[in-house]
């Protein structure tokens, strides 16, 4: 199996322990007859806090998991009970990362790189990270001057200041109420805010009901490619990642100054200003903008480069080089152009970035690209460009050491796979991002490999001396994964479908790539659960690896 779950010990109880039918020997002699991915998080939260009361709460809870339906695609279960089936037998069963060879008390994710034959990594945010500090500001303020000089808002929006504890991302913006919303794993409003002032608890349901829900908002959470395009994404708007980010402000400033201009009685019905921020963002970030000095964003890093993008470790480096000297197929997968990719791989991993991969592809259109048979096209990589009419068939394999554009994963998969000299259903791959539905949701949900997410707000927990805590700590809305005990959306999304949670690529680089890392959670964090994570109510429904 692919995916990577392992039983670890939270407290040492003896392996000679019997199991029992009663509440009361529960508490003496624990020993669980089955196994399932599928978990019940209060019995884990109980786990960690007391050993003989975790014992009876999961005891109680066997006889409501046999015979659940599983929900995940490729559980397998192991039986260890005095039924004639021990141990030595239960470790020679068919693989299954449920390791059966020692009697444990909780279940954890872990990731063993050596079980994968492809290893893709995203490149923004993922291989290479940003100076947050310098690149907020740079996209707020050039989403500001966009709207006041091509779209015609007030002046007055430009004296606003730059609130960064307004910041975090994974917001949801309600474009025509003006709202900005941040939800939590079951799509409820935790918090919410007009503008940029936060709505008592009272207004949220006197807008959004007694249940705080918003149905874009339960759209988006049952099916987040149902709202990406289409009427949907005219009304809404999930802010994933940090050139997302400042968005928020920028709208919720907006609104402000439409409010003041408008009057108390006079406040729109509808808001527009999203229509006008999302053509501000296409601008900004349109690649045919890269050179022309139209795009204020594109023109601050190519001038600049240095001030943005930070320099990849020399220990990530090496770290790449021993994947590819223990025969793993690696791939860069990007949505950015040609031309921006070279420029922020070649500042973060230096000029012979494209070195370290088999195969690159640049504007892969994600999520798309995992959902589509979209062609690939081939890339002028003196020119920096797509060759037009260039398309490859569908049946064509790529070769290794060209950049493509545009393009599939099926097709992808193919390709390495012959390389691995492998069929492709028995070509196993991992795929790292930050982007939690383009890059680790629908890869896993639609195409069937495992991915690593990348949160760079576990750095506030893991470190005190974090250069960028002023921009992701945000007291306005409270932690990224959790609002008091109720998790967030994005922790629910990281649970279910990430294999695990890590803070950036350098935390893997600590560890040699054949060594196996293991969380002390269920729901993957790396190498802890956030601390205001450890008592709340998020479950988990693993829905990660394939055979």
């Amino acid at each position: 199996m692919q995916s990577a779950v392992r039983r670890l010990s939270v407290c040492q109880l003896a392996v000679g322990v019997r199991a029992s039918t009663t509440r009361a020997a529960a508490t003496k002699n624990f020993q669980l007859q089955k196994v399932y991915k599928q978990t019940q998080t209060d019995v884990l939260c109980q786990l960690r806090k007391s050993c003989s009361r975790s014992a009876l709460l999961a005891q109680k809870s066997i006889p409501e998991l046999i015979g659940v339906n599983q929900l995940c695609r490729h559980t397998h279960t192991h039986t260890l009970s005095q039924r004639g089936i021990s141990k030595s037998k239960a470790c020679a069963a068919l693989y299954s990362r449920y390791s059966a060879s020692t009697i444990m008390n909780s279940y954890c994710k872990e990731l063993d790189l050596m079980d994968y034959d492809i290893i893709g990594f995203d490149l923004d945010g993922t291989l290479l990270r940003y100076n947050l500090q310098e690149m907020t500001p740079l996209i707020y303020n050039v989403l500001k001057k966009y709207l006041v000089e091509v779209k015609g808002y007030s002046p007055a929006l430009l004296s606003k200041d730059l609130d960064m504890d307004f910041f975090q991302k994974g917001l949801m913006l309600d474009g025509v109420r003006g709202n900005v919303l941040k939800l939590s794993n079951e799509a409820t409003i935790l918090r919410a805010s007009h503008g940029t002032r936060l709505l008592s608890d009272e207004e949220i349901e006197n807008i959004y009901g007694a249940e705080r829900r918003w149905d874009m908002a339960t759209a988006f959470y049952n099916n987040p490619l149902s709202t990406w395009n289409g009427p949907a994404s005219e009304q809404m708007r999930t802010l994933l990642d940090y050139f997302d980010m400042p968005s928020a402000l920028v709208f919720a400033q907006a609104v402000d100054v439409v409010d003041d201009e408008s009057g108390p009685a006079g406040k729109p019905k509808e808001y527009k200003v999203w229509g006008d921020l999302l053509e501000a963002l296409m601008h900004n970030y349109s690649r045919d903008n890269f050179s022309n000095d139209s795009s204020l964003y594109f023109k601050a890093m190519r001038a600049e480069p240095h001030r943005y993008v930070l320099p990849s470790s020399a220990k990530l480096l090496a770290w790449l080089e021993q994947l590819r000297n223990a025969d793993k197929k690696l791939f860069l997968l990007t949505g950015s152009n040609i031309d921006f990719a070279d420029l922020t791989a070649t500042q973060a991993l230096g000029p012979d970035w494209r070195n370290y991969f088999d195969f690159i592809v640049t504007y892969a259109k994600k999520p798309g690209f995992f959902t589509q048979k979209r062609a690939y096209l081939n890339v002028d990589d003196v020119a920096k460009r797509e060759l037009p009419n260039t398309e490859l068939s569908p049946m064509e394999y790529l070769q290794p050491g060209k950049i493509y554009a545009q393009g599939n994963w099926h097709q992808l998969h193919q390709s390495m796979a012959k390389l691995l000299h492998k069929d492709a259903s028995k070509a196993r791959a991992l795929y790292f991002g930050d982007n939690i539905i383009q890059d680790i949701y629908t890869p896993v949900k639609h195409s069937g490999f495992d991915t690593v997410a990348i949160a760079e707000e576990l750095f506030l927990m893991e470190a005190k001396d974090y250069p960028f805590k002023a921009v992701l700590h945000s007291k306005f809305w409270g932690p990224y994964f959790n609002n008091g005990c109720t998790p967030t959306l994005w922790s629910g999304f990281i649970a279910n479908y990430a294999q695990i949670c890590i803070s950036s690529m350098d935390q893997m680089a600590q560890t040699a790539p054949t060594e196996r890392l293991v969380c002390n959670n269920v729901n993957g964090f790396y190498p802890m659960v956030p601390k205001s994570l450890e008592c709340s109510n998020l479950t988990t429904s693993w829905y990660g690896g394939c055979v």
